[in-house]
């Protein structure tokens, strides 16, 4: 029996420890390279922007663009805007949720005098993920996605330079829930983004993704090693938004938390806004975290980005 037991072991369970091994260490390596060359060149030039749908002429113009750069990336928004301003508008661009993306634009309701942009994230996998083996095949297309997202924003930025209605002095970055390490970094790493207002999101994304999964499981054992899992799956280290809001000034930063969000702890709000620069506001709403169907979080987080405007340098 032993020796059965010594020769499963030898030549069946440990080649899986190695290699499982393995794979841990390559990830761990992987989530922590430097991407600069990377965006860089990503990113690559603009090609143009393609109208799929909208209505050209009106008082708020929406209009769906799907926008393309010479590397072949593809970020497809919704551009809503003012249509009888004669001015230049000055423009938020919006990173909510996954499932919002591009929606999250008509969230806003009437722009009046500005222009709101949202994106939708550069993933072409599927909505939703069922079994082990389309969880496996779709892992390199959500971290792809990740990724396009910085020089995605870029692209964005490098059109809306093109835009005649859009004012290029007065471009700023919404980034709500898992939207604000996105938001945080291209904030960071474009200076063309004038100012950013980050909505309910963590200072610390490693514990905030432990939180989540001690939401979802009970093994508290497991929670510190799948959440790292997670964490370097997610190229943590990169879009570590402790880091990056650090490096936004000297443009402004609202950070805007929720009194009683049910996902991101209120020190975890209060530690993103201690590791931002000047100048650097702090607000919070009443009630839980944003949602698109809660109507009356999304109007109270419009109207403080209302009296913030001129804060954040985004004054009509």
């Amino acid at each position: 029996m032993r020796l059965i037991l010594r020769i499963v072991v030898r030549f069946l369970l440990l080649p899986v420890i190695v290699m499982l091994a393995a794979a841990v260490l390559w990830l761990r390596w992987d989530a922590g390279r430097p991407l600069d060359d990377y965006f860089a060149e990503r990113r690559g030039a603009l090609v143009g922007g393609q109208v799929l749908d909208g209505s050209p002429d009106g008082r708020q113009v929406s209009e769906l663009v799907r926008i393309t750069s010479t590397s072949g990336l593809q970020v497809r928004v919704r551009a809503i805007r003012d249509g009888q301003s004669r001015a230049k508008l000055p423009v938020l661009i919006v990173l909510g949720g996954h499932r919002t993306g591009s929606d999250a634009a008509n969230l806003f309701g009437e722009v009046d005098g500005r222009a709101v942009v949202a994106m939708d994230y550069p993933y072409d996998g599927p909505e939703k993920v069922r079994g082990i083996g389309q969880t496996l095949s779709t892992l390199p297309l959500a971290r792809r996605a990740m990724i396009d997202t910085p020089p995605a924003v870029s692209l964005v930025v490098d059109w809306l330079e093109k835009q005649p209605w859009a004012d290029a002095s007065r471009i700023g970055v919404v980034g709500a829930s898992l939207g604000v390490p996105f938001a945080a970094f291209a904030a960071a790493d474009d200076e063309r983004i004038g100012a950013a207002l980050l909505v309910h999101g963590a200072a610390d994304n490693l514990r905030w993704i432990e939180t989540q999964v001690a939401r979802r499981n009970d093994a508290k054992l497991l929670h510190r090693p799948v959440a790292t899992l997670v964490w370097w799956l997610a190229h943590g280290p990169t879009f570590d938004t402790a880091e990056n809001v650090a490096r936004i000034a000297p443009r402004p930063v609202l950070i805007i938390g929720a009194q009683d969000d049910e996902r991101t702890a209120a020190w975890q709000t209060e530690a993103l806004f201690d590791a931002a620069g000047e100048p650097k506001r702090l607000r919070w709403t009443e009630g839980q975290h944003i949602e698109p169907d809660r109507a009356e979080i999304v109007q109270a987080l419009l109207a403080i980005a209302d009296e913030e405007q001129r804060f954040l340098g985004m004054g009509r």
